[in-house]
């Protein structure tokens, strides 16, 4: 029996569907930019995909190498589509996140996250950690990491 539900390198042909997903988090009046996500397909080839289930974009995670904590990805967005969410589609997408850590021996996964989601990505293995408040915006957001249990310093 086939799993319906694969985790992919984001494409092009992708961009209608996540910028359909990513609108629907987007206040009033603000309209996707295509062109931001278009340049990150060619160049964050490894680290933003996409969950497909029946077929369909139902979510996806862009991630990006983090210049303040060097060999880190830093998860930009993470998003799914309305009608699934609580299924457990964001748990696989950090899932292959992490995978992609282990396999191109990045030390971690970091990213910011409002309060109120702090508990869903510590139960996905990321712990807080302190930073300077002069790195981010406000106060509010959480500085979570997930460690690469297998990262080997290569000198």
């Amino acid at each position: 029996m086939e799993i319906p539900i694969k985790i992919n390198r984001a494409t092009v042909s992708d961009l209608s569907e996540i910028e359909f997903i990513r609108f629907s988090y987007l206040s009033i009046g603000k309209k996707p930019v295509s062109n931001i996500f278009e340049e990150s397909i060619r160049n964050l080839t490894d680290t933003f995909l996409v969950a497909r289930y029946e077929n369909h974009v139902v979510g996806y995670i862009l991630g990006s190498l983090q210049s303040l904590i060097p060999k880190h990805i830093e998860v930009k967005e993470i998003a799914i589509h309305p009608d699934h969410k609580g299924q457990g589609f964001g748990t696989l997408l950090l899932a292959s996140l992490k995978q992609v850590t282990v396999e191109f021996n990045y030390q971690g996964i970091c990213l910011n996250c409002p309060d109120e989601l702090s508990s869903y990505f510590e139960m996905n293995g990321f712990v807080e950690v302190e930073m300077p408040n002069s790195l981010y915006e406000t106060n509010s957001n959480f500085s979570l990491v997930w460690m690469n249990p297998f990262f080997e310093e290569i000198l």
